[in-house]
């Protein structure tokens, strides 16, 4: 079977055998590459495969059953076209989803060590079976997972383009210098073009890269990454109210490990767990760090072994 998950920076393709396990896996920065279709015709020729049974693509942005498009970069994508070029067996037996569902479908099989505690919840909490990852990386996206009587469902969604919520349109513009840009969706604030919009309206300069931000010890930098720290804090509170996800949320994606993995997230949890109408709600909603880069193909084998036809 073959997997991928194809972001708006980096794609990722695997292999997976028969008993599940992901193989083979490589990383393709798509700035080299004028389409999916030569990822994938290149990571066809390295891994020498003759046949596959399945496939399941990920794509960071809007899907259909038949087509989708990446939302950050002019790529689309068509089954017909990915089955003309892998070598299935059936072009049935291929698929693509979004790769926020690919993550929610990941969550139950991963382990420990690609996970990061970033705040446990109160002793008392009871789940209700929801939880909620959240992508922040070249784009921003969320996806709400409920799980009931062993089965889950998967629910998509575009929030990235979504309005900011006020309370982080409020915070923002205590950083904002006049005249600097402004920030009209979640994405442009939850993002690595977010970050660096953080920057520029903080500092009235010019930005780095969202990479180079995150690792800088910089005053300008690190200043960024606490603004970007404790307005996602905010942001985390309203996702809490408009999913309950009593079961957690877990952030995904560059940018998301850049604000939380470092000594930032005090900032994050500082903004979180500020007093408010129903305090005691959100205070029983776990919050995970997914750090393996790679977690998307892990759901995207899970779907890939599910016949489409």
């Amino acid at each position: 079977m073959f997997v991928a998950d194809v972001g708006g920076t980096n794609s990722r393709l695997a292999l997976v055998q028969a008993n599940g396990v992901v193989t083979d896996a490589r990383r393709y920065s798509n700035d080299d590459f004028s389409s999916f279709y030569e990822i994938l015709s290149s990571f066809l020729r390295e891994s020498d495969v003759s046949q596959v049974s399945r496939a399941c693509i990920a794509v960071a942005g809007p899907v259909t059953s038949k087509t989708a498009c990446l939302t950050n970069r002019d790529w689309s994508f068509d089954l017909s076209e990915i089955a003309a070029v892998l070598p299935l067996h059936d072009a049935n037996q291929a698929m693509l989803v979004n790769d926020l569902v690919a993550l929610g479908y990941a969550l139950s099989g991963l382990r420990p060590d690609q996970l990061q505690d970033i705040r446990m919840p109160k002793p008392t909490g009871q789940g209700n079976g929801q939880s909620l990852v959240v992508g922040l990386g070249t784009g921003m996206n969320v996806c709400l997972i409920k799980e009931q009587t062993g089965r889950i469902a998967v629910f998509e969604a575009e929030l990235g383009h979504a309005s900011l919520p006020s309370s982080v349109e409020k915070a923002l513009s205590a950083y904002r210098r006049s005249g600097s840009r402004k920030f009209a969706t979640i994405e442009d604030v939850f993002s690595g073009g977010g970050l660096t919009g953080l920057y520029e309206a903080a500092n009235d300069a010019t930005a780095p890269s969202a990479h180079q931000i995150v690792a800088s010890g910089d005053q300008a930098a690190q200043q960024t990454v606490e603004i970007a720290a404790k307005l996602l804090g905010l942001l985390a509170r309203e996702l809490v109210f408009q999913y309950l996800p009593l079961n957690g949320i877990y952030f995904a994606g560059g940018v998301a490990r850049g604000i939380l993995g470092g000594d930032k997230r005090a900032d994050f949890l500082s903004a979180f767990n500020e007093t408010g109408p129903f305090v005691d709600l959100s205070a029983q909603v776990p919050v995970q760090l997914i750090t393996d880069d790679a977690a998307a193909l892990t759901g995207a084998s899970v779907l890939a072994q599910r016949p489409t036809a």
